[in-house]
């Protein structure tokens, strides 16, 4: 894909807009930087002081399921993060809280 046809595949005219749309219409308010060579992705976590792994993807190798799959992955890694940081369990701590491994290595 070209530049244009990931904005296009945001429903985008301008990057801004493609930022807002990734981040309004996925779960966990990702983000999108588009880069000379390819786009960055990925999604802070809130509570956590940290976020899920950065995908990078050089134009050349943007495809429709290719960036399908980059955001499920990060949607996925953002639940587990927010899970670690923020679900409370039975004895009133989280398990980032209990000192247990961030989740994403």
């Amino acid at each position: 894909m070209t530049k244009n046809e990931v904005l296009e595949y945001f429903s985008s005219k301008t990057e801004q807009q493609a930022k807002k749309h990734i981040y309004k219409y996925t779960d966990c308010g990702a983000w999108i930087e588009f880069e000379e060579d390819g786009i960055a992705l990925g999604s802070i976590v809130e509570g956590s002081e940290s976020g899920t792994s950065t995908f990078k993807i050089k134009y050349e190798d943007v495809t429709k399921d290719r960036l399908e799959e980059t955001i499920k992955k990060i949607e996925d890694e953002a639940k587990l993060i927010w899970d670690w940081a923020n679900k409370i369990g039975e004895d009133g701590l989280t398990d980032a809280d209990r000192g247990f491994d961030f989740p994403i290595l």
